[in-house]
């Protein structure tokens, strides 16, 4: 246990600074929207806040193991402990960030609501699922709404976090051209008729909240892919 805080405090080295840059710029984007739409009297700006959380958690999965994977293993940690205190971090980090973008939502809501005339329209999952049927009619009021929200932008932050991980996982132990083949496998395999056709109707049932095979799908997905990870990096040296 001790080797897996020492690897968390590794990682979390300069979290605090990235919050603070992260959640800066992007407060001073939705402001600048907000500005942008208020001074030329646009009815409604779209604004996306939990696209640019897939895309930190992401990056910074990839570097734990492109940054902290040999340093790690020459102090004397374990892959396993490696592997293990990463996914922690992973959802840690997605935690924090998902809870200050549902607060961040609500505080824009207030706003537009109360003190401010409403110039915003935040892009969320619960204004893009149906709500008229479905699993998704139970998240239909205000509140669960947020639980909605929370829910799956925490899921898909800790996929993509995963996703990118193993591909540095391949990377570090197989070198460019395995990343490169992992990408195209997976483009090759979504180009074919069948399952491109199917992964669409799954989309759309998605939608309705009339089948979730495609949550199920990704939930397994995150639970796999760091056993892959782990395996990838066993036998990966730590130079």
């Amino acid at each position: 246990m001790g080797q897996v805080i020492a690897q968390l405090r590794l990682h979390s080295s300069e979290l605090k600074l990235n919050i603070t840059i992260f959640w800066t710029i992007l407060v001073l984007v939705v402001i600048g929207f907000y500005s942008i739409a208020a001074i030329f009297g646009a009815v409604s700006m779209f604004v996306i806040t939990n696209v640019p959380i897939y895309v930190f958690i992401a990056i910074t999965a990839f570097r734990l193991v492109k940054d902290d994977f040999g340093y790690s293993i020459h102090l004397g940690s374990t892959r396993n402990r490696f592997v293990l205190s990463s996914m922690m971090y992973i959802i840690a980090v997605s935690l924090l960030f998902n809870i200050f973008n549902q607060l961040l939502l609500f505080t824009i809501s207030i706003l537009q609501g109360n003190l401010v005339g409403h110039f915003l329209t935040t892009s969320t999952w619960s204004s893009l699922l149906s709500q008229d049927t479905g699993t998704w009619s139970v998240f239909s009021n205000q509140y669960m709404s947020y639980l909605l929200n929370f829910g799956l932008d925490l899921l898909l932050s800790i996929f993509f976090g995963t996703l990118l991980y193993f591909l540095a996982s391949l990377l570090y132990r197989f070198g460019q051209l395995a990343v490169y083949l992992a990408l195209l496998a997976i483009i090759l395999v979504l180009l074919i008729p069948p399952v491109h056709n199917e992964l669409f109707d799954h989309i759309v049932l998605f939608h309705r909240g009339t089948n979730l095979t495609i949550l199920w799908v990704v939930m397994a997905s995150t639970i796999l892919i760091p056993f892959l990870s782990l395996f990838t990096l066993s036998k990966a040296s730590a130079s």
